[in-house]
């Protein structure tokens, strides 16, 4: 079995977050999210912005285990999401 192991390194990380906030702003933020929370991709494609939209937590139910998931929205992280669902409705994001 294959095991995934998570991004450590700091510089790696910005270097990620660069190549992605001058090719697609959508995936900057989908991978500013996982960083931040910890929540694999399947539960971030299902967050919509009234369930981060003036908010201190983001809540999930986990699509793979079932269990509800809290994480922290910290504050270089609600600046992004800021910028990002400024003028948008209340879809998916």
């Amino acid at each position: 079995m294959n095991f995934v192991q998570p991004i450590r390194d700091k510089n790696k990380i910005k270097e990620i977050k660069a190549l992605l906030l001058k090719n697609n702003y959508r995936d900057f933020i989908l991978f500013t999210l996982g960083i931040n929370t910890g929540f694999r991709i399947s539960d971030i494609l299902e967050i919509k912005v009234n369930d981060v939209r003036n908010k201190t937590h983001i809540a999930i139910n986990e699509k793979k285990t079932d269990k509800l998931k809290k994480a922290y929205i910290n504050s270089s992280l609600k600046e992004e999401l800021d910028k990002y669902i400024f003028d948008r409705g209340a879809g998916i994001f």
